[in-house]
């Protein structure tokens, strides 16, 4: 038995409707590759012109060819690969001989996005370094005009008052702008609200008020003070006079006690430390009364106004040296305890002053420091270190540990 296969698609089999289709099918335009190429550069001219149009970053438009290069060459890599396309054999040789080049412009193409992007990160890093730049240079002309200086209430200086003149006239030479300095107020907070108002460009302070006026008003610390012997550290006394019978500690349970300010490190934050460590709670085991500076302190417990108080080191010993050069009362007072090391008071800018300034500030200090010791003896100190906010940590701990919130810290 012989069977005949006819195919569906046979002529004798279709319908006048397929018949129709298959034949505009085989009369419909068909692109070759050339016309594909033509189409694929009509297109990049178009996109170049429409970035350059639309303002689009110099980095992007120079990538707009790279991915119609590489797809043009995908392009021809596949079509030189197809072996039983209906193409015939010269332009299938033509496909296989660009298939090589093909493939290498694709890999140039990958490459050429890959360092188009770097080269744009690198413009970008580049912008922003000349950005910094600027900004430097436009504060390397002085803002200041003259510098004002804030100290400590008179009597919380080691010495007392001092004579600044001969200091001031160095600053300035140095600066080249006139300096000034005065004692601010009668409390520690006077002199940090002189440096927020802006009365002062700079103070000197001791380490808790510094903390206080950087939380609440930005104050900057350059440098801080080096006392004898070029320590940067200093203690805190607790001292009670020989004539009260109080010999420990627990012994100031019921009694007043001499604070010296709010925002003294040495006078009040350590002190307060010091006691609640050694179990008596500072605010309802003593009377606590605040004296308003160290010399008051001590005068007041050497004088029996206060039955004990505290005071800096620095202050003490000095005060001492009077006494014994004055041969009275040389053994009235004790030092009931001593805390650990403090680091000495931070000399503060104003945070609206300008970087070179600032540096301009610090030099100057600094080279007066190294250079004119003899006029460091005359205001009593021994010379600058450079410092920062971190130097201060530790009284930020002691200060969480008393529970106080230096931000809204009013005593």
């Amino acid at each position: 038995m012989v069977y005949k296969w006819s195919s569906p698609y046979c002529c004798g089999c279709l319908s006048a409707e397929e018949r129709g289709s298959m034949s505009n099918q085989r009369n419909a335009p068909q692109l070759n590759n050339s016309q594909l190429l033509l189409i694929g550069f009509v297109l990049s001219v178009c996109l170049n012109i429409l970035t350059n149009a639309i303002s689009l970053p110099s980095w992007v438009a120079s990538i707009v060819f790279i991915p119609l290069v590489g797809c043009i060459a995908l392009l021809m890599l596949v079509e030189s690969t197809k072996a039983k396309a209906p193409t015939n054999q010269g332009r299938r040789s033509l496909f296989k001989l660009l298939r090589r080049p093909a493939g290498i412009i694709l890999l140039l193409a990958v490459v050429g996005v890959f360092l188009t992007l770097k080269e744009a990160d690198i413009k970008g890093e580049r912008e922003q370094l000349e950005k910094e730049q600027l900004a430097f240079d436009a504060q390397r002309k002085g803002q200041l005009t003259r510098l004002r200086i804030g100290f400590l209430p008179i009597g919380n200086n080691p010495g007392g008052k001092v004579n600044t003149s001969t200091f001031e006239d160095s600053l300035a030479n140095h600066l080249g702008i006139p300096v000034t300095s005065a004692s601010i107020g009668s409390t520690y907070t006077d002199t940090v609200n002189a440096l927020a108002e802006g009365t002062i460009e700079v103070a000197w302070l001791g380490p808790l008020s510094y903390l206080y006026a950087h939380q609440k008003y930005g104050a900057k610390v350059i440098l801080c003070l080096l006392r004898h012997r070029r320590q940067k550290t200093y203690q805190s006394y607790i001292i009670t006079n020989v004539t009260t019978g109080i010999r420990t500690l627990q012994d100031l349970k019921g009694q007043p006690f001499a604070f010296v300010d709010p925002f003294s490190t040495s006078g009040n934050l350590v002190p307060r430390y010091v006691l609640k460590k050694a179990g008596l709670d500072p605010d309802k085991d003593i009377r606590g009364i605040y004296a308003g500076s160290h010399e008051d302190v001590f005068q007041g417990v050497l004088s029996g106004k206060y039955p004990a108080g505290a005071v800096a080191s620095d202050n003490y010993d000095l005060d001492q040296q009077e006494l014994r050069q004055k041969g009275s009362q040389k053994d009235a007072l004790v030092i009931l305890a001593k805390s650990m090391d403090i680091p000495e008071g931070p000399i503060a800018l104003r945070k609206d002053i300008q970087l070179y300034d600032t540096l301009h500030v610090e030099d100057a200090f600094l080279t007066i420091g190294e250079n004119d010791p003899a006029i460091l003896n005359t205001i009593g100190i021994a010379g600058f270190a450079k410092v920062t906010d971190e130097t201060y940590d530790s009284l930020l701990d002691m200060a969480r540990y008393l529970n106080i919130d230096l931000s809204t810290y009013n005593g």
